[in-house]
């Protein structure tokens, strides 16, 4: 027997299995407050990411804009026409197009209740009353 032995006194089964089991909480606690500190590191990348397409995305804008000034400019030219007049015509055929593409948009999409996540619920109750009145 070793000096070791003999100085801590035998713990019972219960006294172990609590040991155990507060020593899983505690690692579970840890693994937790890990990933916490994880996410936290990854949504800060994520938000400077996010600021950088932010920017990008503007310039993209922005290119937009210069390009079809530049349409306009150059329809004027050819046209002859005064600039006032064909930038009028663009910006109309634009809000029309974009007043089409928002109305085929609209369409589209359906409203009302989860028409399989309803269906569902119902089996699920249906079971549920057959269960009890077997019970």
């Amino acid at each position: 027997m070793s000096a070791q032995e003999t100085d801590e006194p035998r713990l019972s089964a219960f006294a172990l299995a609590r040991r155990l089991v507060s020593g899983l909480v505690a690692l579970a606690r840890l693994e937790v407050q890990h990933g916490l500190q994880e996410v936290g590191g990854m949504l800060a990348q994520a938000r400077g990411a996010m600021l950088l397409f932010g920017i990008a995305l503007g310039l993209v804008f922005a290119a937009l804009i210069s390009f079809t000034v530049f349409f306009i400019l150059l329809i004027a030219a050819l046209l002859g026409w005064p600039g006032w007049l064909v930038s009028l015509i663009v910006t109309f055929l634009l809000l029309g197009i974009a007043g089409f593409l928002g109305w085929r948009g609209v369409r589209k999409v359906k409203f009302g209740p989860p028409e399989e996540t309803m269906a569902s619920v119902r089996e699920e109750v249906a079971w549920a009353k057959r269960l009890i009145r077997r019970g």
